[in-house]
């Protein structure tokens, strides 16, 4: 039997994880666009990063979720953090 307890761990930061539903469609959410972007815009910084690190989707007990990559900037403490991890 295979159990799924969500995505694996990465050195990546994510926002927390969105649960989809009829009410919210992936399409409406943070701009976030499957397809080709349209070449006479400029893109935005999500559009780039969900370009070159797409978001993590997953179903668990019934649900599925969609986790997108953090535009945050990274502190100090999360650089000191994560060489303690890859220590």
């Amino acid at each position: 039997m295979d159990y799924y307890k969500g995505p694996l761990d990465s050195l990546v930061s994510y926002e927390p994880p969105i649960e989809i539903n009829q009410d919210n469609d992936i399409g409406q959410m943070g701009g976030y666009n499957r397809g080709i972007a349209n070449m006479e815009s400029r893109p935005s910084i999500e559009d780039i990063l969900n370009a070159i690190l797409p978001p993590r989707e997953w179903d668990d007990s019934g649900k599925h979720y969609i986790q997108f990559v953090s535009h945050n900037k990274a502190s100090r403490d999360d650089v000191s953090n994560l060489q303690k991890k890859l220590d």
